[in-house]
């Protein structure tokens, strides 16, 4: 029995054709999907880094330094006023947990550092306790004198210097008096409360929009809409039509037992006949096409100059370094 190969070739070129045709319209209907998906996150991306842009441009109305400068300068009154009631002569009788009970009562700016406050306020409490032991000094030295000149030990001018230092606490002046203490100055605390709504409205804006970039973020990294498999997938579905459709073409009409060892010659005749001329066609086209899905598979990736930006907005810390003390306290 002769075999047909006419009927082989053109089986196998159907049957793969066949095949092509399943595989490559799932991976373009796939590629159409996953462009629609790029193009809508591409979009997002820009109205995420122009809303970034309006919050920073907001916040930058805000007027930090004077907030804390203000803020601050309260708090270091009412702090002086309580430290001006400590009794100890030691330094180191007030402890850090009264030194930072003081703080938390005094109501500090949480936009500023707190180590360098709690530095100053210690050293208020230094000097407190240092005029304490010397206001103790005085008064048992003017105690003496007093007691001297009562019993008559002294007389004239040695009488009358022991009388004046008996009564050196007519000339004590607190000296840790500020202008916030003096009636009619103290700080502008509506002007206060208005740029802290502002600073608290701001904040809940730039948390909001770290959280929703960062979310973002985790659909984005990796390129998902541009996965190396369907470019693989690609090539050899590519590969295959060539192989399984269009080579076992150029076999036919077979009269004999096809050979795959082609002179020059009939390579040429083969391509400029009418039949080489199409399957050029055919092949060409088909290669086009897959490339050019190829291409735009491989060209779905997001720009990293963009990546690079949300992944700054996605962290609030990075919209005001004023927020970093807002961060830090929601941890405690």
């Amino acid at each position: 029995m002769t075999p047909d190969w006419n009927w082989f070739f053109s089986t196998l070129s159907q049957s793969t054709a066949a095949i092509v045709g399943i595989i490559g319209a799932f991976i373009i209907a796939k590629i159409f999907a996953n462009q629609a998906s790029f193009n809508e996150k591409n979009n997002r991306m820009k109205s995420f880094i122009v809303e970034s842009r309006k919050i920073l441009d907001k916040i930058d109305t805000i007027d930090f330094d004077w907030y804390n400068r203000e803020t601050n300068s309260a708090a270091h009154s009412s702090a002086d006023r309580e430290i001006a009631k400590f009794k100890q002569e030691e330094s180191s009788e007030v402890s850090d947990e009264m030194l930072l009970e003081i703080y938390e009562e005094a109501n500090f700016s949480v936009l500023s550092e707190r180590g360098p406050i709690l530095d100053k306020l210690r050293e208020k409490v230094n000097n407190v306790c240092h005029q304490n032991l010397e206001r103790r000094l005085r008064k048992e030295a003017a105690d003496r004198a007093r007691e001297q000149s009562n019993s008559g030990q002294l007389t004239g001018l040695a009488q009358i210097n022991a009388l004046m230092r008996a009564n050196t606490s007519l000339f004590d002046i607190d000296t840790r008096q500020t202008v916030l203490n003096v009636p009619g100055l103290s700080p502008p605390w509506i002007p206060l409360q208005k740029e802290w709504d502002l600073i608290t409205v701001c904040h809940l804006e730039a948390k909001h929009h770290a959280r929703v970039v960062s979310d973002f973020l985790e659909s984005v990294k990796g390129n998902p809409e541009s996965p190396p498999q369907i470019t693989w997938s690609l090539l050899m579905v590519g590969l295959i039509f060539l192989t399984g459709v269009i080579y076992p073409l150029t076999f036919m009409p077979a009269v004999s037992l096809p050979t795959f060892i082609f002179p020059w010659a009939e390579l040429s005749n083969a391509f400029l006949s009418v039949k080489g001329a199409l399957l050029s066609l055919l092949a060409a086209s088909f290669s086009f096409v897959f490339l050019m899905f190829t291409r735009t598979n491989i060209s779905m990736k997001y720009a990293a100059e963009q990546i690079g930006e949300l992944e700054k907005l996605a962290d609030v810390k990075n919209y005001s370094a004023y927020f970093r003390y807002l961060a830090q306290r929601s941890a405690e």
